[in-house]
């Protein structure tokens, strides 16, 4: 080790997912399990540079859908829509609602498959992306998807494919069974 280099300096990158997958499973076998931090990890993956969002009259003229589907939740959220629908109605009927009235309710966004998303969610999601949520198509087409956005949501893709390998490998992690208690002195019941 060189008089420059700290023994605790981070190692370089993985360069593959391959070397990745080795990186940590040197870990779990040096360490015998990793601790992660999906706060820590989410906000890794999010550093990815944001893309041109739709236009803010585009959100706001957003229609209502016609038809709710019957048991369905929002894909972002996953808020039943009846529950939604239920929240924006008693809002609306409330005096003292002072909320973002924009935010309330359901609305049916423009791509071929016609997605339902809630309003809240929708809003959020429009205003950094131009695409919809589910189906990845173009929304607004007075705010075309340049180049430079296309690479940012195949890496969005890529980096949900990875975050979704990522949980079901280490997501459910569960601590180790604790030792069981045999014998007399185990059953400390109502005559013990």
């Amino acid at each position: 080790m060189s008089n420059s280099e700290s023994p605790y300096s981070a190692r370089p990158p993985p360069a593959t997912f391959d070397d990745f997958m080795a990186q940590v499973d040197a870990a779990t076998q040096a360490h015998g399990g990793i601790m992660v931090d999906e706060e820590v990890y989410e906000e890794l993956f999010a550093a990815a540079p944001p893309g041109r969002g739709a236009r803010p009259e585009f959100i706001a003229a957003l229609p209502r859908p016609k038809v709710v589907p019957r048991g369905e939740s929002c894909p972002v959220c996953l808020q039943t829509l009846a529950a939604i629908e239920t929240e924006e109605e008693y809002a609306l009927a409330s005096e003292s609602f002072f909320g973002d009235t924009e935010a309330l309710g359901l609305r049916e966004l423009p791509c071929t498959a016609k997605h339902v998303v809630c309003a809240r969610c929708c809003k959020q999601w429009l205003t950094l992306n131009n695409t919809c949520p589910l189906c990845r198509s173009q929304v607004d087409p007075a705010n075309p998807i340049d180049a430079a956005t296309s690479d940012t949501i195949e890496a969005q893709r890529q980096t949900e494919r990875m975050l979704a390998l990522f949980h079901s490998l280490f997501g459910q992690r569960q601590p180790p069974p604790t030792k069981k208690e045999e014998g007399r002195d185990a059953f400390a019941g109502m005559y013990s």
